[in-house]
């Protein structure tokens, strides 16, 4: 966020500065482990395409527009397939979806709170979590 706010301020024909002469502020609290986290995590990544080759033969007459509304109802109309699916096979297999979806939510959370406590170097965090 300090490299944005020094971005704005510095004139667009100004040669880029080094990130060592910048200063370094902190939040109160802050650590330098959780600083140079949040530096690591600032690249953005770009979306790559991630269309089938199939789809991408089949609509590469038609523009990017209807390219991209073609994709959207493919995928609708296979979720909703999805779901009919699903209802047929019964309870039980709901009920097994419904256990694998709550399972990987809770991991996801627990990892969260992992990478936010990891600097703390809490002993056995994950184990006690679940």
């Amino acid at each position: 966020m300090n490299e944005l706010r020094l971005r704005a301020v510095r004139e667009p024909d100004a040669p880029p500065e080094d990130k060592e002469s910048e200063p370094e502020v902190k939040v109160d609290g802050e650590t330098a482990s959780d600083s140079e986290s949040r530096a690591e995590a600032a690249p953005l990544v770009t979306p790559a395409d991630d269309t089938p080759e199939v789809l991408n033969r089949a609509l590469s007459n038609l523009s990017s527009r209807w390219k991209n509304w073609w994709v959207r109802g493919i995928l609708t109309l296979a979720m909703i397939a999805f779901f009919f699916v699903i209802i047929y096979l019964g309870p039980m297999v709901l009920m097994i979806i419904v256990m694998c979806v709550q399972i990987k939510c809770f991991h996801e959370i627990i990892t969260i709170g992992y990478n936010v406590y990891h600097s703390y170097d809490l002993p056995w965090f994950r184990t006690l979590s679940w």
